[in-house]
């Protein structure tokens, strides 16, 4: 029987919840030998990646790709943060900002999947297409 990468995920999370460092270390490891014994070492990015939306989901953390023209002043990501956790429910809102000067101004939130483009670029695309219909 094959096991998935959201398998591995999970039983990665079952041996670490709630243990302490030195049994977390162990039980990594032993986790390790195990995908290596089963020939499947490709699969760690993967199985680590699933292990975070995971653990993430159950603890109610978000993580957001913030891109913008330049740095945001603290107030700025202050109010992205709480309009972050009202829409996703989250408890915790992990940001972490990159710099795109090709934007003009505003910002691209990329959270999971979903894509906000709320640059002053996407709002000309999005106008745009709008006049062309």
């Amino acid at each position: 029987m094959k096991i998935t990468i959201n398998q591995y995920a999970r039983t990665l999370l079952e041996v670490t919840e709630n243990k302490s460092s030195r049994e977390i270390d162990q039980a990594v490891l032993n986790f390790v030998q195990i995908v290596r014994k089963n020939r499947q070492n490709k699969l760690f990015p993967k199985i680590l990646e699933s292990f975070s939306n995971i653990w993430n989901s159950k603890n109610k953390v978000v993580e957001v790709e913030l891109t913008s023209k330049e740095k945001l002043d603290n107030e700025a990501e202050k109010k992205i943060t709480e309009y972050i956790k009202k829409k996703y429910k989250a408890e915790k809102v992990v940001i972490s900002s990159k710099i795109d000067r090709n934007i003009l101004g505003g910002i691209i939130l990329k959270i999971g999947d979903e894509v906000m483009d709320q640059s002053i670029k996407g709002q000309l695309k999005k106008l745009n297409k709008a006049l062309t219909k």
